[in-house]
């Protein structure tokens, strides 16, 4: 039995408490429900029984926490998907070669120095886009682009404690070497998340 739009509602305004805090999964929620209430529906069940029964031992958190990293981990695979893209790594090799050679021309000082060069410009282009994204807080309200941005800001995050020239003297490796290879990475996880990033705020723009 199809419900009614006042059903509807009342099925949102049961969401509506501050447990589900993103919109898209808010939404899906609610289709979730009123597709299983739909199908159990009939004259001698009531919606508000069917409801409730619904409601009951329901864990909206732990559901919204599920589809997060769900999220989280498609938007990490998409990312790194993403980076295989060969004109994608064309152009990522022609930023590095150019990047890379602005920075080493600080490791004349010292190889440290040029790191945190090539570390503190990636990480302020980071912030940078992120006001912009805060800017827009409407575009916040969605998970999906919450875990497009969370996914890059982590793996970033990381890459900055782990590629440390200090740590990569093993490898045999000169300095400068080291730097384009940082230069390599960081330019392609800027250039591949923030496609992921895009490509997920214009399918959001378009729903």
């Amino acid at each position: 039995m199809k419900l009614s739009s006042d059903q509807i509602s009342r099925i949102q305004s049961s969401f509506s408490l501050g447990n589900i805090f993103y919109d898209d999964i808010r939404a899906e929620l609610v289709d979730h429900f009123a597709t299983e209430i739909e199908e159990k529906m009939d004259a001698s069940t009531s919606f508000d029984i069917l409801l409730q029964e619904k409601l009951n031992g329901f864990d909206q958190k732990k559901f919204q926490r599920t589809l997060l990293l769900q999220s989280h981990v498609g938007m990490l695979k998409a990312i790194f998907k993403k980076m295989l893209s060969f004109w994608l790594l064309f152009k990522v090799v022609f930023m590095t070669y150019i990047i890379g050679g602005i920075v080493n021309l600080f490791s004349t000082y010292t190889p440290e120095f040029a790191e945190q060069v090539l570390k503190t410009s990636f990480i302020l282009t980071l912030l940078a886009l992120a006001i912009i994204g805060l800017i827009r807080t409407r575009l916040l309200k969605n998970s999906q682009i919450v875990a497009a941005g969370n996914t890059l800001f982590m793996v970033a995050m990381l890459s900055q404690f782990a590629l440390q020239t200090e740590w990569l003297q093993w490898t045999g490796f000169s300095n400068q070497s080291l730097l384009y290879a940082f230069a390599f990475w960081f330019c392609l996880l800027l250039v591949a998340g923030f496609r992921v990033l895009s490509g997920t705020v214009k399918r959001v723009q378009l729903v």
